[in-house]
């Protein structure tokens, strides 16, 4: 399932190449000679990949083929960084001069050896794509300009005609969309109303019992239904309204603009329409202003409904009124379970089938798609072995079973960018149920390269409903996804993004992105598990658990064998010391220490992480101080820190130009902040956030 996530991987590297040999004059001439020879390649592959990713599931060579790419595409990135380390260092040297730090803090680097053993091994990369390029011809692929628009397959037409009998739960959504419909504010025309919801969550339903429903059929001169579910254009959209609205399939053979409009005034002019615009995706606004316009023909009281999944197609159609439809209540869903259980084994009342119903239920969200066919499972399986197997299953693994489930619940995946599905794969190595904070997410996402900056897709996963039970506090964003949701993000790509035990023997060899969790009540440190020596390509590790914690042995491993790392995530761990050698891993761009409670200083050569952009040691209580040389952490974003200090001033943050979040929390003993340093270094500072019910007083300069 990890289409078109493959195309948005070489983009990134074809820019990097490209940036590596405009930026970088000092490059050795056979080395700049080589990468020019791997951005000729790559664009070449990188046209292939989008038709590559459609064919891969009837074709094993190619999912082959694609698989070996996507590992030298990823080598590749780990070649490139290399550069970018290096050039880090050099500015901390220069910056350490302008100082006037004095003491040695770097051993040296001969410039010419590191030009000759990057110069080979670009050569060798460049070979190993030159090979991959030329096995892609036996596959007779389609050259394409871009894999990184979403291709939405399988759409359903939807009509108006429904069972009212057969749709449970949504009177008290329907009546509140009909009162509003029957008397809209005078000033709005047409009167905009939009269902938003997740896939499967009925909003077609919805807008079915609201367009059929008895006193709305009276209240209006004229009804139309259309099903948009394409890529919104006016002029189809245009057509598809007139013959829905005539019945008269010649119409839609009108393809002037000019045509269709005087058409659809003639229709509606003088009269009280509602006009239904299902399952739509498009957020352009001027399209929809367009068609606003040519819609205020109708008399005062004309309205028009919109179903989507998405708030944002919601306020680019202008909506006056946002319906945001919710999973139904448990006792509904268990009615829905039922009625399609009965429909085969006659009325349901055994007490042990009806306790496996609420458990299914438990799980569904209240989803009325994924409880109808939790119910097809149930009707199937009627041994009690079978339904708690069933139960214990993940809901996702079962559905795929049932049709059109899987592929309605993909739709809202499908229709993500591909930065978006990345960073949607990502969230499934955290832990179900898992609280999320929005920054630190997407510190994680832009550590981890899915994105460059904090660009708001947590806030646009939350308008798709990708997320739910939004807490806000403060500048700060608190929300869950749930189970059903997380099913779909670990099926993505559990190749790559993989969740293991302490006692898991071994991973997938294409691991790249790895959470081990680990249960310690029973009073036994973690030891590290073996695949851990063998896993040279992690880029992330995020150690979950509970009890004991993670202990140093398990971080010795991971200096050791995991030298590719951005992302190293040691939350609540139990070590008291952070070994010295941290700074071998170079590339290194995230740390989280957060919940340590024992840990009690950082070693300075954590300040060698040129390119460490996110540094978290919240809840560290018994941390003495930062390190004294921050001033080198030329890339640190933010910064959110526990401290038994008085002062920052003796850990020279206030050269930490690229500082952008500083969060502080619970550090009681902490006087002042920013007295006698100099503001202008922080002209990058955003957000300041302390929490001042668990600190001293704080005086602020």
């Amino acid at each position: 399932m990890a289409e078109a996530i493959l195309g948005g991987v070489a983009q990134d590297l074809l820019e990097k190449v490209i940036s590596l040999v405009v930026s970088r004059a000092s490059l050795a001439w056979g080395v700049k000679d080589e990468l020019r020879k791997l951005e000729r390649t790559l664009a070449k592959i990188r046209a292939v990949i989008a038709d590559a990713e459609k064919r891969q599931s009837s074709e094993q060579r190619i999912q082959v083929w694609l698989e070996d790419l996507k590992d030298v595409l990823y080598d590749s990135e780990n070649v490139l960084d290399e550069f970018e380390c290096e050039e880090q260092r050099k500015q901390v040297i220069k910056q350490g001069k302008v100082l006037g730090k004095r003491r040695p803090f770097f051993s040296c680097s001969n410039p010419l050896v590191f030009r000759l053993k990057m110069g080979l091994k670009i050569k060798e990369i460049r070979t190993r794509l030159d090979e991959i390029n030329k096995e892609k011809d036996a596959f007779n692929l389609n050259t394409q300009t871009s894999s990184g628009s979403s291709s939405r397959s399988g759409w359903r037409e939807t009509h108006s005609h429904v069972n009212v009998s057969k749709i449970i739960g949504r009177d008290i959504d329907r009546d509140e969309i009909i009162k509003k419909l029957l008397s809209p504010p005078a000033d709005n025309n047409p009167f905009i109303v939009s269902i938003v919801g997740n896939g499967g969550m009925g909003k077609t339903a919805l807008a079915k019992l609201v367009y059929n429903d008895d006193m709305v059929k009276p209240h209006f001169d004229s009804r139309i239904w259309v099903c948009v579910s394409e890529e919104f254009d006016l002029k189809i959209t245009l057509q598809k309204i007139i013959k829905s609205a005539t019945g008269e399939s010649t119409t839609i053979h009108l393809s002037d603009l000019e045509q269709l409009q005087q058409k659809l005034q003639e229709l509606l002019k003088y009269k009280k329409f509602l006009l239904v615009l299902d399952d739509v995706w498009s957020d352009n606004r001027d399209q929809w202003n367009d068609l606003t316009h040519l819609l205020t023909c109708g008399t005062t009281g004309s309205s028009v409904i919109v179903t989507t999944r998405s708030s944002e197609v919601a306020s680019a159609a202008g909506s006056h009124y946002e319906h945001k439809l919710k999973g139904l209540s448990k006792d509904d869903s268990i009615t829905i379970l039922k009625k399609v259980s009965e429909s085969e084994h006659g009325r349901v009342t055994n007490p042990e089938f009806l306790e496996s119903a609420r458990k299914l239920v438990d799980k569904s969200g209240g989803v009325p798609l994924v409880v109808k066919a939790l119910g097809g499972l149930l009707r199937s399986n009627t041994d009690r072995t079978r339904r708690r197997t069933i139960q214990d299953k993940d809901i996702l693994a079962e559905l795929q079973k049932e049709g059109d489930v899987l592929a309605i619940l993909r739709l809202s995946y499908d229709n993500l960018t591909v930065d978006m599905k990345r960073c949607f794969a990502f969230c499934s190595l955290f832990p179900k149920d898992c609280e999320f904070l929005d920054f630190l997410l997407s510190n994680y996402w832009i550590a981890s390269g899915l994105i460059i900056n904090n660009n708001h897709l947590v806030k646009e996963f939350l308008a798709r409903s990708f997320f739910q039970d939004v807490e806000s506090i403060g500048a700060v964003y608190k929300f869950k996804m749930h189970d059903l949701v997380h099913d779909l993000a670990s099926s993505i790509d559990p190749k790559e993004y993989s969740v293991a035990k302490f006692d898991t023997a071994s991973i997938s060899d294409r691991a790249r992105h790895v959470a081990l969790s680990y249960n310690s009540d029973n009073g036994t440190e973690c030891v590290p598990p073996f695949f851990l020596s063998q896993a040279k390509n992690l880029q992330t590790l995020l150690c979950t658990s509970s009890g004991l914690g993670i202990s140093g042995e398990v971080l010795k491993a991971c200096i050791s064998n995991c030298k590719y790392l951005r992302v190293l995530d040691l939350s609540n761990s139990t070590f008291e010391v952070l070994p010295d050698n941290i700074d071998s891993l170079r590339h290194l761009r995230l740390i989280n220490l957060s919940g340590n409670i024992k840990i009690k200083r950082l070693p300075k050569s954590i300040c060698n992480l040129q390119s460490l952009q996110f540094l978290h040691l919240l809840e560290c209580e018994s941390l003495e101080e930062l390190p004294r040389d921050m001033w080198k952490l030329i890339n640190l974003q933010a910064l959110s820190v526990t401290t038994k200090q008085e002062s920052l001033k003796s850990s020279g943050m206030e050269y930490l130009k690229s500082l952008q979040s500083f969060f502080i929390v619970g550090s009681e003993n902490l006087k002042t902040l920013f007295e006698g340093m100099n503001m202008e270094s922080y002209a990058s500072l955003r957000v300041l956030m302390i929490d001042v019910d668990r600190m001293g007083q704080i005086g602020t300069r």
